[in-house]
C-alpha cells in the first residue's frame, strides 16, 4: 500500500512524466483557445456539445475557472483595452505585475459582479454550470490532486502542481502580458497587442495576439504565410470528425493589378480592409521618411493614434514634427485616414466623396511614396 502511495499504479520513466505533463497540459490550453476563446466569448466557431462539454469539464478538473467569468473577463479587456478599465493591460499595470500577478488581477476582475453580468451574455447556465462548475469550482482540483496522487504517487503531486500554475503563467501572464508587450505587429490596431511568435505551439496559437486583436471574431489566428497556429490545426481536425464548424474567417485583403472603379466596390473593399490599409501607409509611406533621419523617438509613437499618447508623448511627437514638414505632412494625413476609415457618422454614400477630398489633399504635396499608395488604395479587393 504504502509502494502504491509512493510510486502510483502508473509508475513511468522520467521522461514518461515529462510527455504526459505536456500533453495533459496542452490540453487545457486546447480547451482555453478552443472552447473559452474561439468558440464561446468570439463565436468564431460552433463546437459540438459532446466536445463542448468535455472542455467545460476538462477547465473546472484542471483550472476550476468558471466559463462566465474567463469570457467577461476577455470581452472586457477587448472592449478597455490598454485603459485603466483593462483588467490585465500592462500599459496601466505595468508589464512585471502583469506577468507575475496575472492570475491574481484575473481573480480581482472575477469579484467585480459588473463586470461579469455585462459581459457574460451567451455563457452556459444550465443544471451541471450552476450546481456542479460553479458551486463547487473547487472541487475538480480536489479530484485531479486525488486522481494524480493515485495514479503516479508523490510524482502526481509535482504533476499536479504543474498544472496549477501552467495556466497563470502562460496564460494569464504570457499572452495578457508578453502578448501586448514583446514581439512584431502586422496591424497597426488601436492597443500594443503583438504577435509573440509566428509559430503558436505553446499556448495554442495565442501567441499571435496581434493578429488576434486586428480580427477578434476570426477562427484562424495565423494570417501571414509563415505563420503556424495549432489551434486551427485542431479546429480543422474536429471539423472533419463533425465535432467543429467554423463561422468566421477574417478578410484577405489583396493587390489587385488594376484599379477598381465601381465607387460601391472601393468603398466595400477598403472598408473591409481598413487595418491593411492604415498598416500599408504606416510601413510604406510613413516609416521611410522617418528612417531617413535620425530621429529620437520610437517609431511607434508616430504608428499609434494620437488619442493613445500621453501628454508627454504627444509634446515629443510634436517637437519632432515641427522640424521635418515632409513626416508632419504624412503623419497628419495618416491620423485623417484613420479617422475617416473607423468614423462611424461617415455613410458609405459619402464616403468615396470623403476619401477623394483626401486623396486631392495627398496628391497636392508631390510625395512619392505618397502617390505609390493613393494607386494601391483603388486596388484592394477582398476575397
Amino acid at each position: 500500500m504504502i509502494e502504491i502511495f509512493i510510486n502510483g499504479i502508473i509508475p513511468l520513466t522520467t521522461f514518461g512524466y515529462i510527455i504526459y505533463t505536456l500533453a495533459v497540459t496542452h490540453i487545457t490550453i486546447v480547451a482555453i483557445t478552443l472552447y473559452l476563446h474561439r468558440g464561446v466569448c468570439h463565436s468564431a466557431i460552433d463546437i459540438h456539445p459532446l466536445l463542448s462539454h468535455f472542455f467545460r469539464f476538462w477547465l473546472w478538473l484542471t483550472t476550476s475557472m468558471r466559463t462566465a467569468d474567463w469570457v467577461a473577463i476577455h470581452r472586457k479587456h477587448h472592449a478597455k483595452v490598454e485603459t485603466e478599465h483593462d483588467p490585465h493591460s500592462p500599459a496601466f499595470f505595468g508589464i512585471n505585475k502583469v506577468l507575475l500577478q496575472g492570475a491574481d488581477l484575473y481573480h480581482m476582475e472575477k469579484n467585480n459582479k459588473e463586470t461579469i453580468e455585462k459581459y457574460s451574455q451567451n455563457c452556459p447556465t444550465d443544471w451541471v454550470e450552476e450546481k456542479i462548475y460553479t458551486g463547487r469550482n473547487n472541487l475538480g482540483i480536489l479530484i485531479l490532486f486525488i486522481l494524480n496522487i493515485i495514479l503516479f504517487g508523490t510524482v502526481g503531486i509535482i504533476i499536479w502542481s504543474i498544472q496549477m500554475m501552467w495556466t497563470p503563467i502562460f496564460a494569464a501572464g504570457g499572452i495578457n502580458g508578453a502578448g501586448h508587450y514583446w514581439g512584431y505587429r502586422n496591424y497597426n490596431t488601436n492597443d500594443d497587442s503583438t504577435n509573440m511568435s509566428p509559430v503558436g505551439i505553446i499556448i495554442g496559437g495565442e501567441e499571435l495576439h496581434n493578429n488576434h486583436h486586428a480580427y477578434p471574431t476570426a477562427a484562424k489566428f495565423s494570417l501571414r504565410p509563415w505563420e503556424f497556429d495549432i489551434g486551427w490545426m485542431y479546429i480543422k481536425v474536429f471539423g472533419f470528425l463533425g465535432l467543429c464548424k467554423v463561422k468566421r474567417l477574417a478578410p484577405r485583403p489583396i493587390i489587385q493589378n488594376k484599379q477598381n472603379t465601381d465607387s460601391k466596390l472601393i468603398t466595400q473593399s477598403i472598408l473591409q480592409s481598413k487595418l491593411a490599409v492604415i498598416t500599408d501607409f504606416t510601413q510604406k509611406v510613413l516609416k521611410p521618411i522617418y528612417k531617413k533621419e535620425n530621429f529620437n523617438l520610437s517609431f511607434k509613437l508616430l504608428a499609434d493614434h494620437p488619442n493613445r499618447l500621453s501628454e508627454n508623448q504627444e509634446s515629443k511627437v510634436k517637437d519632432l514634427l515641427a522640424k521635418n514638414i515632409k513626416l508632419s505632412t504624412v503623419y497628419s494625413l495618416k491620423n485623417k485616414l484613420h479617422e475617416l476609415l473607423h468614423s462611424r457618422e461617415i455613410k458609405h454614400d459619402n464616403f468615396i466623396q470623403i476619401l477623394n477630398k483626401w486623396s486631392e489633399e495627398a496628391r497636392s504635396h508631390g510625395i512619392e511614396a505618397l502617390d505609390d499608395f493613393l494607386v494601391r488604395l483603388r486596388s484592394y479587393k477582398v476575397t
